[in-house]
């Protein structure tokens, strides 16, 4: 019988020691590759839910400021009168007014939030508003003509309502700096 052979010899040792620290460098490698592909998975994903966030907080404010803007055309039951020229704001001391007429306005579909309200209680989002005159529509038997000039009573007035939501306190064009919402209201004219 002979004697035994060593498994491995010195020189083959020291190969495969470093044979095992590249696999060893590899693994951690590609670990910190995972790591870092999770990462920015996780941040693109905070970020997405933060977008939405704001996005759903600038709908609410822009909602909200239409309401407000409801409220304040419907407390006084009267007809709106046609601001000032050059009105920064769509009041007549304490009345509301309307800022153009949205049928024969010269921006069509498009606001313009030049002459604004701001909306009470919203402090970041900001929000404000604005209305547009459409139309009166009097009941059979009334004139049509004596109704546009004033409405004195029996009538339905018709206003399109502007809102808009910005992160800023100052107005912007509707867009990705400004959530922007349209209503219409109706008014009875006692």
């Amino acid at each position: 019988m002979s004697a035994p052979r060593p498994f491995l010899t010195s020189s083959a040792r020291a190969r495969q020691r470093g044979a095992a620290l590249f696999v060893a460098m590899i693994m951690m490698l590609l670990v910190l590759v995972l790591a870092v592909v999770g990462m920015r998975t996780i941040t693109l994903e905070s970020r997405i839910a933060g977008n939405m966030l704001q996005s759903q907080r600038l709908q609410e404010t822009a909602d909200g400021a239409l309401r407000d803007g409801e409220r304040a055309i419907q407390k006084y039951g009267l007809a709106l009168s046609k601001c000032a020229d050059g009105a920064t704001t769509p009041y007549d001391g304490v009345k509301p007014c309307f800022i153009s007429e949205a049928r024969t306005d010269a921006l069509g579909l498009q606001t313009s939030f030049g002459s604004i309200a701001s909306a009470s209680g919203f402090t970041g989002p900001y929000a404000s508003w604005y209305p547009r005159y459409i139309s009166t529509v009097c009941p059979k038997g009334s004139s049509a003509t004596s109704a546009l000039d004033a409405a004195t009573g029996g009538c339905m007035e018709f206003y399109e309502l502007n809102a808009q939501a910005t992160s800023t306190d100052a107005v912007q064009n509707c867009g990705p700096l400004a959530f922007c919402l349209r209503s219409a209201i109706n008014l009875f004219i006692k």
